[in-house]
């Protein structure tokens, strides 16, 4: 015997067309990019590929796809190949991610919504670095946990542990430290 409310395929249809709809529209969307310095545009997703372009800094493309550390890329002019992602900074060319309905299709096709994401390709850039601020509530919390010099004497006493006297290594040729 069946559950009442259990689902059907009459009542699944609906929802598996919306999926394939958002997949479909994902798929067609590109997210913009722009170069970041002059760059070659590689024919496959390999340094070894043919060169099929010379785009220059500056320039917006679309990332139609990603493979590793590779972006698919297509210019205004038509042109299409791959380009390192290191090259490539994404969002529009005035520095603002891209929005409204490009989200979706950036979740389908990179994981990413595009609000912020952190990428171990990419690194920091110059304007996130001089925007950094300590957060002082956290450095007081680290600062609570610090032991005390009493405290970690009392705690290697406690321990079975002695001080020992520890020499600093000696500095080489080239700033170099030689041990003894």
């Amino acid at each position: 015997m069946r559950h009442p409310h259990a689902p059907t395929a009459r009542r699944l249809a609906p929802l598996a067309l919306a999926l394939a709809a958002a997949l479909a529209a994902g798929a067609a969307l590109a997210e913009s990019g722009t170069v970041i310095k002059p760059t070659e545009m590689r024919s496959e997703p390999l340094g070894s590929a043919d060169v099929v372009a010379r785009l220059a800094a500056k320039e917006p493309v679309d990332i139609t796809e990603r493979k590793g550390a590779w972006a698919g890329v297509k210019t205004p002019a038509g042109a299409a190949g791959w380009v390192r992602l290191l090259n490539l900074r994404t969002g529009s060319a005035d520095g603002k991610a891209a929005g409204g309905g490009n989200t979706l299709a950036a979740v389908f096709q990179t994981g990413s919504s595009g609000g912020a994401v952190t990428t171990g390709v990419k690194g920091l850039s110059p304007d996130i670095l001089r925007g950094a601020y300590p957060d002082m509530s956290e450095v007081e919390m680290l600062e609570s946990l610090a032991a005390s010099g009493d405290d970690a004497r009392l705690f290697a006493m406690t321990g079975g542990l002695s001080a020992q006297q520890v020499d600093y290594l000696k500095e080489g040729r080239g700033g170099r430290r030689k041990q003894r």
